[in-house]
């Protein structure tokens, strides 16, 4: 196929794959510091089934909140502005890519994998005691999102790329490079950048299969290299590449040791299926 750069697919079909208009406008309210908190949440409470998703998110064994979260400001009071915009996210991102079929890959399983590796993610970033565990959870939701802009795009040279990997011992980013010109790594990292998203989300999308290539963000991009690790050991991968191995430079990275590995497991485990009805088939549905 002609050559081509990840920017330019992704201009291609930014209009079919944007966001919608309240995700866009409470990401711009959120890095304003004039904006407060009481106006994020009529934002958000001008959006009935929004509202809804978000307090149905919030309640899960996700959170396991002693009492009931029942309003948007209650919410924001607990989970604070920035964690919330990035639960907006995660609550949406499903649906915008609802025109894509399972001719080229399993929806389903694409899915599955995605919300795993966002469950680990986040399970990861609390044995880090981090304060913003929705950064890592979106960071693990949407680290193969550059797959379904080459789905969507060139479903045939996609569908290639599937059938090498499962014949030859080559790696998918590496099949991806040769046929495309550019890895899913690297679309994903150009379609968050159009949506205005953080570095903090783009670095590690952009280098989940090679962590040791992450610049500023490394606890980030090492956290969803091993979340992807996880959730292949628990979900079945949409390609054989992503049965990758767990690099051993990426614990090294977190200051954490692979024997909390089993504990991990039983945290996903636990969280998985009523993350996966709230964030997948509930969208779906």
């Amino acid at each position: 196929m002609a050559t081509l750069k990840a920017h330019e697919l992704v201009n291609e079909h930014i209009e079919m794959i944007s966001l919608p208009g309240i995700v866009t406008k409470l990401n711009q309210m959120v890095d304003d510091p004039n904006c407060s908190a009481a106006e994020i949440g009529h934002l958000i409470g001008e959006d009935p089934a929004l509202t809804l998703r978000l307090l149905k998110v919030v309640n899960s064994p996700l959170y396991g909140f002693p009492s009931k979260i029942d309003t948007i400001s209650m919410a924001i009071t607990i989970l604070g502005t920035r964690q919330l915009r990035d639960l907006v996210l995660a609550t949406t991102i499903v649906n915008r890519f609802q025109s894509l079929t399972n001719d080229v890959v399993n929806m389903e399983t694409f899915w599955c994998h995605s919300i795993c590796s966002a469950i680990a993610a986040r399970a990861l970033s609390t044995e880090l005691k981090s304060n913003n565990i929705e950064r890592f959870f979106v960071a693990g939701l949407l680290h193969d999102i550059g797959k379904l802009v080459m789905f969507l795009g060139y479903p045939d040279a996609s569908k290639q790329v599937i059938e090498l990997a499962a014949d030859n011992v080559v790696d998918t980013s590496s099949l991806e490079k040769s046929i495309f010109g550019f890895t899913h790594g690297d679309v994903g990292a150009e379609l968050l950048r159009q949506w205005n998203l953080p570095e903090s989300l783009v670095e590690p999308v952009h280098y989940h299969h090679h962590p040791i290539r992450a610049t500023h963000y490394k606890t980030e991009t090492a956290v969803v290299h091993i979340a992807d690790g996880i959730a292949n050991d628990l979900q079945t991968p949409i390609s054989c590449d992503d049965d990758h191995p767990v690099l051993e430079i990426a614990w090294t990275m977190l200051g954490l040791k692979p024997d909390i590995m089993d504990r991990l497991h039983e945290t996903v485990y636990e969280q998985l299926d009523p993350s996966l009805q709230l964030l997948y088939y509930e969208q779906v549905a």
